[in-house]
């Protein structure tokens, strides 16, 4: 018996509460799980698992072997990690999918410090707006914006990005700024549908001052609703109506002022989560975890900025809306 793979399986099957989950998450067959596991019982004349409808469930005897040896293979693979990391530079082709404005105005910007660190890895970027579509499978990793279950992928979260309310000066001119998320119902709202189908028409709104916690819930309505980020912001930047934004996604038209924030002493909830989606195979290749650390440190790094933006914003209220000359309703 193999009894680094053995344990291997073992702690697979443990995590994923599936003898086939862990022979997809190994890159092995069914049968290889089984039959290394069965053996590994044998030879410790102990039960690790019961068998049951819902699946495995680790008994007393294997819920105590699987907390000692998780730290022992881990440590082994940290050691075979950083020999192999001294020793090797990725290289190869790495399909990457994800979200099409992400991956444009969030990870293509910073590529080039990527690839002059590694040189000999190629990314081959994919536009993917579902996890469930076709084109997905095709990938090694993907990063995405929006609520998707996993499934039998490997999902690692990512920071979210704070978003802001957002218009042009002109068009905030024409129709003033609201004070307060209520005064949003009076204006041209654009909304998101997301890839379930879900109109985001819900705008939260989130605030904590002198009497505590406050939490104000606008549904909003405007004149375009679209399942395509870009078709919202084309008709934003045509001083046509008012979106939610990511700082992160909308740094350059932000900073230039041909967006305005308002109702910066508000904090909008419910941001879209972000993260990273890679098959099981990959998780060990040196090329998807370069790529998923430049990923995750991008995406904090993201995060940091919008917040700092976010919070010099309130304490000295934003400089754009001065300069724009732009007046408030009321």
């Amino acid at each position: 018996m193999d009894k680094l793979k053995a344990l291997q399986y073992f702690l697979a099957a443990a995590q994923t509460g599936s003898l086939s989950a862990a022979a997809r998450q190994q890159g092995v067959s069914l049968q290889a799980v089984a039959k290394l596991v069965s053996a590994l019982e044998e030879q410790l004349g102990a039960k690790l698992f019961q068998r049951g409808s819902r699946g495995l469930i680790l008994t007393a005897d294997g819920v105590q072997y699987a907390d000692a040896c998780a730290p022992l293979l881990a440590q082994l693979q940290a050691a075979d990690d950083g020999l192999r990391q001294a020793r090797q530079r990725p290289q190869g082709t790495l399909v990457v999918g994800g979200t099409p404005f992400f991956l444009q105005q969030c990870i293509v910007p910073a590529l080039p410090a990527f690839h002059e660190a590694y040189p000999d890895l190629t990314l081959d970027l994919r536009a993917i707006l579902h996890l469930d579509e076709a084109a997905a499978r095709d990938c090694d990793v993907l990063v995405l914006v929006g609520w998707f279950e996993a499934g039998d992928w490997v999902r690692r979260d990512l920071p979210v990005m704070p978003q802001v309310t957002v218009a042009t000066p002109a068009y905030w001119k024409r129709h003033g700024m609201p004070r307060h998320p209520s005064e949003l119902t009076g204006h041209n709202c654009l909304c998101y549908r997301n890839p379930y189908g879900k109109l985001l028409d819900l705008w939260r709104y989130h605030q904590t001052g002198p009497q505590g916690e406050v939490i104000e819930q606008v549904i909003v309505r405007g004149s375009l609703h679209s399942n395509h980020r870009a078709h919202l912001v084309e008709l934003v930047l045509a001083d046509a109506g008012v979106m939610r934004a990511a700082h992160a996604t909308e740094q350059v038209a932000l900073a230039s002022g041909r967006l305005v924030p308002v109702l910066l002493d508000w904090d909008l909830m419910d941001p879209p989560p972000v993260a990273i989606y890679f098959k099981p195979e990959q998780r060990r290749t040196l090329r998807l975890r370069v790529l998923a650390d430049f990923v995750s440190a991008r995406g904090a790094e993201l995060a940091q900025l919008a917040r700092a933006k976010g919070q010099a914003s309130v304490d000295g209220r934003p400089g754009t809306t001065a300069a724009a000359g732009v007046p408030r309703a009321g």
